[in-house]
């Protein structure tokens, strides 16, 4: 940021008391040939300095709205993705920046987003729309592909994924004071849908952390896990993968396939099948 005329000045005079040789430089008059050329020269370096700090707003200003073409910047604009099922929406290049010609951000129906770059120049960008998230429709992919398509960097191939939610299966014993038997099955099964809906999108299924969620539930004094498994939406429920089978931790963690996750919806085989709830004296 550009000094003032007279914080320059304040600094020249500062240096001038420090130089003896310049001692005798001490006139009062706001005209003395000295004073004059300490002003002329501040007013000088004031002007190159604002000069710097409009030069710096510029290039900050195209280095924000420059394409970067970095994960990141991907995830932005897979967020401003539009769709409309009656009114195609097409980008278009606004300064070399793709962009549409009329933002409505009603049609930006991407609501999550996971932006990875895997080997070979293969960007695997996995999304969901809504909240609670839940997978794009045929035809609402096959849009976002192209937009995909349109913003891509040559040699960049991106992969649109938008998949149903995965199923969390829980057989799990909750121990808990008694004096709670009215409420407790559903707080317990709602701190677990809780713990599902805030894992951040893309990421891990927890043991200890599902664990926590359940024992910070008001009357819970115990739990244990006897199997926890996950599967993809696609996976028959036989072949799900356990983190925890037979009270034995497998994987203290496991990745999402869609990016989300809920409980499991196989007949039998949901929380309010699996939970057993035993109240402790």
């Amino acid at each position: 940021m550009a000094r003032t005329i007279n914080e320059i000045i304040a600094e020249m005079d500062a240096e001038q008391a420090l130089q003896s040789s310049l001692s005798g430089l001490n006139s009062p008059s706001q005209t003395a040939i000295y004073t004059l050329w300490k002003y002329i020269i501040a007013s000088s370096i004031w002007a190159h300095e604002k000069l710097w700090d409009l030069f710096k707003v510029e290039l900050e200003t195209i280095a924000n709205n420059a394409v970067a073409g970095t994960d990141g910047w991907v995830q932005s604009k897979a967020l401003e993705f539009q769709y409309s099922a009656t009114d195609p929406q097409v980008i278009t290049l606004v300064n070399f920046v793709p962009t549409y010609t009329i933002v409505d951000t009603d049609l930006q129906i991407i609501t999550r987003c996971s932006v990875k770059t895997l080997p070979n120049k293969v960007v695997s960008v996995k999304v969901a729309k809504s909240d609670p998230p839940s997978a794009l429709s045929s035809t609402e992919l096959s849009a976002f592909g192209g937009y995909l398509d349109d913003i891509s960097f040559a040699g960049v191939q991106y992969s649109p994924i938008s998949l149903a939610s995965d199923k969390l299966y829980l057989d799990a014993e909750i121990f808990y004071n008694g004096q709670y038997s009215s409420v407790i099955s559903d707080t317990v099964i709602d701190a677990i849908n809780e713990y599902l809906a805030n894992i951040p999108f893309d990421g891990n299924v927890r043991v200890s952390s599902l664990y926590d969620a359940i024992q910070n539930v008001a009357g819970v004094t115990d739990v244990i896990i006897n199997d926890m498994a996950i599967r993809a939406d696609a996976t028959v429920f036989a072949n799900k993968t356990y983190l925890v089978q037979s009270n034995a931790t497998i994987y203290n963690k496991y990745p999402t396939f869609a990016g989300y996750i809920v409980e499991e919806d196989t007949a039998s085989n949901t929380f309010v099948d699996k939970l057993t709830f035993t109240p402790e004296s």
